[in-house]
């Protein structure tokens, strides 16, 4: 993977670009980067990887149902972990940078772009392509977190470097403060995102009525691991 390679964009048959959205999912890769380590702290390094193992093959499987291009934004330079999409290093420096990294660079190529998280298992395709949709009369919109951050932002406007530094993250306050610096934003229905193992029931509280594979396959993980840990 390297920083400098360009992000395709599918061409329809008459050789016209047809897509004009892409998801760019922020990981990092087992091994080179710790992973879930808040919740590590509850339920031990090797369930806070099952854990993500599971919420990568979510939203491997959620992003492939929206009407985007789906890409990963990797955390680490040099990483050949991530299959089915293409990759970009999300560049060094603190989330604010990072996102700006991926954000900007995107919104060159995609009229618009969505960054998103996989701490929420419990999104749905549905939702994604409503938050898109939601661009059509307003210029953000955010999928809140219960925590005060948010899940996923999209967005069609440039933001600038200094906006998104300036936020302090992990906060109750994150998502209040980044919103405050822009305009014209939409607010969908909030989701929890998982950092502690007391999370997991309120996850499943939120899953849909009628989960995909993968969900189902989280849903029984969680549910097994409420149990042993209540045991």
């Amino acid at each position: 993977m390297d920083e400098a390679s360009p992000t395709r964009m599918v061409e329809a048959c008459d050789g016209q670009m047809s897509q004009s959205r892409a998801i760019a999912v922020f990981v990092k890769t087992p091994g080179l980067s710790p992973v879930k380590t808040r919740l590590a702290e509850g339920i031990g390094a090797e369930k806070a990887l099952e854990f993500y193992t599971l919420a990568l093959e979510c939203v491997t499987e959620l992003v492939q149902g929206v009407d985007a291009t789906p890409i990963w934004a990797v955390a680490e330079k040099e990483t050949s972990f991530f299959k089915n999409f293409e990759t970009i290093w999300t560049d060094d420096g603190g989330l604010g940078q990072r996102q700006h990294h991926i954000y900007k660079t995107l919104l060159k190529k995609y009229d618009q772009v969505m960054l998103l998280g996989t701490d929420a298992p419990q999104l749905t395709s549905a939702m994604l392509e409503e938050a898109f949709e939601k661009l059509d009369t307003h210029d953000f919109v955010f999928g809140p977190s219960h925590d005060g951050g948010y899940n996923f932002m999209a967005g069609k406007k440039d933001i600038p470097l200094n906006v998104l530094t300036s936020v302090e993250y992990s906060q109750d306050t994150t998502r209040e403060a980044l919103c405050a610096k822009l305009s014209n934003y939409y607010m969908m229905p909030p989701f929890l995102d998982v950092d502690h193992i007391a999370d997991l029931q309120i996850t499943l509280e939120e899953m849909p009525d009628v989960p995909t594979k993968t969900q189902q396959k989280m849903i029984d993980w969680a549910k097994e691991t409420l149990i042993s840990y209540a045991a």
